[in-house]
């Protein structure tokens, strides 16, 4: 999977990887959604990968996410973020998957 990280989602996320431990992972959060194909994109700020994560194609910094929830993302993807609303946007060519994002730290 490749996600491709705009300017404005590289300025927000950039400062609160300065420490060189903490890692950003896409997360197909399912709390409280029901059943495990009812999910939510989010970003969580981790500090250590775990067993079955899988790192994005991404650039400048890597993006890990969990293998069995890539059938829920495609290919190619984009993150933004809205000043404006204060947060993420995840999206592909065919659709906007959150234009919501939260950003959660789970350091």
């Amino acid at each position: 999977m490749k996600i491709t990280l705009t300017d404005a989602a590289i300025a927000q996320l950039q400062p609160l990887l300065e420490d060189g431990k903490t890692l950003v992972k896409l997360v197909f959060d399912t709390e409280g959604c029901g059943c495990s194909v009812n999910g939510v994109p989010t970003l969580w700020l981790v500090h250590e990968t775990a067993q079955g994560e899988i790192q994005a194609e991404s650039e400048p910094f890597p993006l890990i996410y969990k293998a069995k929830d890539e059938i829920f993302f495609e290919d190619q993807m984009k993150l933004d973020y809205e000043n404006a609303a204060k947060s993420y946007i995840l999206k592909s060519n065919n659709q906007i998957y959150n234009a919501h994002m939260a950003l959660v730290d789970k350091r």
